[in-house]
């Protein structure tokens, strides 16, 4: 394993670390509990070389309105478009240079594109559609052309009325297809519920599946074509059963990774291989450590497998732009965790440097200023 992680770090280019400039890391905070309002402020950390010379507020966020979610930057993965706007895991769109909300409602983002976002929703009261917002003339609407489609693959989509789980694919005005009989039993939670075991496509006739077998022990990753029906196994990993649905990431074309906690997998659908890692997919030349030891997880610069330091810290918190990179550190104490501010690498100097910051709830990412 440590040989596959060496080789993703050698062919992985990296920038020169000499460049200088200013960016800013968008952070929140909590400042209310999340069964009140949950109230969020956004700051943007600003550093200089990787050395951090002061923040500005940005805006203050209710979480919760009328007793149902709002805006929620720690809902899935918050993503920057260029440098100015902050799209939360929801959707929810917020201006970081007008410093308001642009958008509050809620939706999957697909992706940016010149001066639009794009969205794709599936509910089962409002249906399926594609929207998109428009940065320029700030306006948001539902996309009613019928043959648009801004993402791949065809529709999809579990059923869980009975066990074990089936896939269906629903062919516009025509009947329904069973494509898988068996589709496993998902990640079955304390509460009970059962999300969708992630599926992501390839092309726009195949995609990825993950099956879970009844004991929740193991994962095994099938290759499906739409159009053959045909079902490929391409690997498996043993699974512990957790409360957290797997945070799916895709990394480039063929690369998609899956970080279940403590474990990622990194499924590679050009040579259909399923491989747990060591360490993180590296971004922007860094990786971390997927597995906590009590003393924390190694961060390393990936062009020449250097080790920079070890910090306990989640990997939701790890956060990476060319030349830095930022980490909220933790002490641990049992069962419980004590944040200890920031860690962010100072690339003119070489090391890490400590951020005071108190009750980080989100690292959303860096912008250029």
């Amino acid at each position: 394993m440590r040989k596959l992680c060496f080789i993703f770090f050698v062919l992985l280019s990296v920038s020169s670390f000499s460049q200088g400039g200013k960016q800013a890391l968008i952070v929140v905070h909590v400042e209310t509990p999340i069964k009140a309002e949950f109230k969020q402020k956004i700051y943007s950390y600003h550093f200089l070389n990787g050395h951090f010379t002061g923040r500005e507020e940005i805006l203050t966020v209710n979480g919760k309105q009328g007793g149902k979610d709002y805006i929620r930057t720690d809902l899935g993965s918050c993503t920057t478009y260029k440098d100015r706007y902050m799209i939360t895991g929801i959707g929810n769109i917020i201006d970081l240079k007008e410093k308001k909300i642009l958008f509050d409602g809620r939706a999957n983002l697909v992706r940016c594109s010149g001066d639009s976002a794009i969205f794709y929703t599936n509910d089962f009261a409002k249906g399926k559609f594609y929207s998109v917002y428009n940065f320029k003339t700030k306006t948001y609407g539902e996309v009613k052309n019928l043959t648009f489609k801004a993402k791949l693959g065809q529709d999809v989509e579990y059923d869980k009325t009975a066990m074990p789980i089936k896939l269906n694919l629903y062919p516009q005005n025509k009947p329904k297809v069973e494509l898988v009989k068996d589709g496993g039993y998902g990640q079955i939670t304390k509460d009970g519920k059962i999300p969708d075991p992630p599926m992501w496509w390839i092309d726009n006739s195949t995609f990825i599946y993950t099956h879970y077998n009844k004991e929740n022990t193991e994962i095994s990753f099938y290759k499906v074509n739409v159009d053959s029906k045909n079902s490929t196994l391409i690997g498996k990993i043993p699974f512990k059963p957790g409360n957290q649905a797997p945070i799916v990431t895709k990394e480039d074309k063929y690369v998609t990774t899956l970080n279940f906690g403590d474990k990622m997998v990194l499924v590679n659908s050009k040579n259909d291989k399923v491989e747990e890692m060591s360490f993180t997919y590296p971004l922007n030349g860094f990786a971390a450590e997927v597995k906590s030891a009590p003393q924390g997880r190694r961060v390393l610069l990936a062009n020449n497998n250097k080790e920079l330091g070890k910090y306990p810290f989640q990997l939701k918190n790890f956060k990476s732009t060319e030349n830095t990179v930022a980490l909220v550190r933790e002490l641990i104490v049992g069962t419980e965790s004590y944040q200890q501010g920031m860690a962010v690498w100072n690339y003119e100097q070489m090391k890490f440097e400590k951020v005071d910051a108190d009750e980080v709830l989100t690292l959303v990412g860096w912008i250029n200023e």
